[in-house]
C-alpha cells in the first residue's frame, strides 16, 4: 500500500522530471531556433557576398554561357520545361518568357529555335576581346560592343551599340535585356 509519504515522493520526483523534461524541450527548442536563425544568416551573407563578388569577368562569363545555352537550343527537340530551365539559369523570368514567345517552334518531338541573325532576344555575337567592353552602373552590368559597317563575316551585324544588360534578380546575377544603347553616364565616360 502507497502511504501519503511515499506519493509525495513520487509526485516530487514525477513533477520534477516533467520539469526537466520541459526545460530540456525548451532548451532543444531555443537551440533549433539558434541554428535556423544562424543558417538563414548565413545563407544572407553568401547570397550578398555573391553578389557583391560579382566581377567584370563574371559579367562576360554570364553573357557568354547565355549565348551558348540560347545557341544550343537549335541542335535537337526538347520540352518547352527543358528549354525554360536551361533559360532561366542565364535570363531574367521575362526575358526567358519573351524569348520563348518570339523564338520556339513546336516541331516533331518537341520544340526548337530556328536561329538567324535579327532574332529578338538572342544575346548578340560578341567577340569576347579587347573590343569587348564592361560597365557596372545604377545597379546593373553592361557588356557591349561597338560595330562598323566595315566587318565581314557570316553574320549579319547591324552598325552602332549592341548591348546586354545584366540585373540581378532573387540574388543573382542574370541576362535582363539586349539593347541598342547605353545610358548617359556611360556614353559620357
Amino acid at each position: 500500500m502507497i502511504t501519503n509519504r511515499q506519493f509525495s515522493i513520487a509526485t516530487i520526483i514525477s513533477t520534477s522530471l516533467l520539469r526537466e523534461g520541459k526545460q530540456m524541450e525548451m532548451k532543444k527548442l531555443w537551440l533549433l531556433f539558434l541554428i535556423v536563425g544562424l543558417v538563414t544568416a548565413a545563407c544572407g551573407q553568401v547570397s550578398q557576398t555573391k553578389a557583391s563578388e560579382f566581377t567584370e569577368d563574371n559579367a562576360l562569363s554570364l553573357v557568354e554561357d547565355a549565348f551558348r545555352t540560347q545557341v544550343s537550343l537549335s541542335e535537337k527537340p526538347q520540352s518547352k520545361k527543358q528549354i525554360n530551365d536551361k533559360l532561366s539559369q542565364y535570363f531574367t523570368k521575362d526575358l526567358t518568357a519573351s524569348f520563348i514567345k518570339e523564338n520556339i517552334y513546336e516541331v516533331e518531338g518537341g520544340y526548337i529555335t530556328f536561329g538567324s541573325d535579327f532574332a529578338p532576344h538572342y544575346i548578340p555575337f560578341f567577340m569576347y576581346d579587347e573590343s569587348t567592353n564592361v560597365k557596372y552602373i545604377d545597379g546593373n552590368w553592361y557588356v557591349w560592343e561597338e560595330r562598323t559597317d566595315e566587318e565581314e563575316g557570316p553574320v549579319s551585324r547591324i552598325s552602332g551599340i549592341e548591348a546586354v544588360v545584366l540585373s540581378e534578380e532573387e540574388g543573382t546575377w542574370k541576362v535582363s535585356s539586349i539593347t541598342y544603347e547605353l545610358p548617359e553616364k556611360i556614353q559620357s565616360q
